[in-house]
């Protein structure tokens, strides 16, 4: 990167935006910084808008985006435009003087100054965002004071992680990491504050540790209100819920879902029963191989999971019923790459 380009200001907003249509492409933030070859921490401050953009770093961006660059109220600064701005001559007396040390010097003070070490977070508001995002924790997450993770396959969940990861964002102002374990097909999303894990404990009643041994369950708050346990199921299917092919050549298609926690999985089954979602029940799961029912889940909760929405969409609207290792056939093609989620029906179709 060239010190004395100029940079790029777009609208609020505009710049995070842009560095999201491109990370589906490469699996996460870190990622994409790798194929940029920016490095990482300083390619966060770009997303988090902390620092703008210089031009070559942007029109690389917009030629990997589906963004016209003609769409963006984009205008250009003078690379020393906050020098300008602020009046600082005393720092261009330094520069001149120092020419050594001044980087050393900013490299320290970026680091002790940065917004990724200030530890508040934002306290969101309980709307259906925040009920999705603890369905998603409830279905396949790990909760402790200090971290919280969510698990996924690697091979088919980088596009929903990524979801998760706009989503916590959005709540809370903190972007979580998105690693595979070694060797395994694990996926790991993890949020490393400490605040985020008092809120969830404190509002909500959610106990760090076991979720079996500790009966955790979906909380009253969420339950007692339509749209909010709605979008909270949402986020459990999506977790640790199947949408698959069942019987002889995929014959029969069906949603279930699956656990061992018995609290958790007696609320789902009452619940969406008693709405008409459900149809059956076992001793680890509830589900449905209804196509009214599936039809009625897919227009009423949707999905955010593109593994879960590619099955459903192909089957339902183009009568293929696919195994789940042919879903990533369909992950780049337009009508799934740039589908709004959470997907319903009413919304699309």
């Amino acid at each position: 990167m060239n010190n004395w380009e100029r940079r790029v200001k777009l609208e609020s907003g505009k710049q995070r935006e842009l560095i999201l249509n491109v990370i589906n492409n490469f699996g996460s933030l870190k990622n994409l910084a790798i194929k940029l070859k920016i490095p990482y921490p300083t390619f966060k401050n770009y997303f988090q808008e902390v620092r703008l953009l210089p031009e070559k770093l942007f029109d690389k961006i917009i030629k990997l985006s589906s963004v016209k660059k003609d769409s963006l109220n984009v205008s250009y600064l003078k690379y020393n435009w906050g020098k300008i701005k602020g009046g600082k001559k005393g720092m261009i007396t330094l520069e001149k003087r120092y020419p050594n040390q001044i980087l050393k010097w900013r490299k320290k003070g970026l680091k002790n100054f940065s917004p990724y070490n200030i530890k508040k977070i934002k306290n969101p508001a309980l709307d259906e965002k925040l009920a999705e995002f603890v369905g998603a924790y409830l279905g396949d997450g790990t909760l402790t004071k200090y971290f919280i993770r969510i698990s996924g396959d690697h091979r088919y969940d980088y596009p929903y992680f990524n979801y998760l990861s706009k989503l916590i964002y959005d709540l809370f102002g903190v972007i979580p990491s998105i690693r595979k374990e070694k060797n395994k097909n694990t996926l790991y999303l993890t949020i490393l504050s400490k605040n985020v894990c008092s809120f969830l404990n404190k509002n909500f009643g959610l106990k760090y540790g076991h979720k079996i041994k500790n009966k955790t369950h979906i909380p009253k708050k969420i339950l007692e209100n339509g749209k909010l346990a709605l979008a909270c199921f949402r986020g459990l299917i999506d977790t640790d819920g199947s949408i698959s092919r069942r019987g002889r050549e995929g014959s029969q298609f069906c949603i279930q879902f699956t656990s061992h926690n018995k609290k958790l999985l007696e609320q789902i089954r009452e619940y969406m029963k008693k709405m008409g979602f459900f149809t059956f029940s076992d001793k680890t799961g509830t589900g449905t191989n209804s196509k009214e029912k599936i039809y009625k889940y897919f227009k009423e909760i949707g999905s955010s999971n593109l593994r879960h929405i590619i099955r459903f969409h192909q089957r339902f609207y183009k009568n293929k019923t696919l195994y789940q290792k042919e879903v990533l056939d369909y992950y780049q093609k337009p009508f799934y790459r740039n589908l709004s989620l959470p997907f319903q029906i009413k919304k699309v179709l």
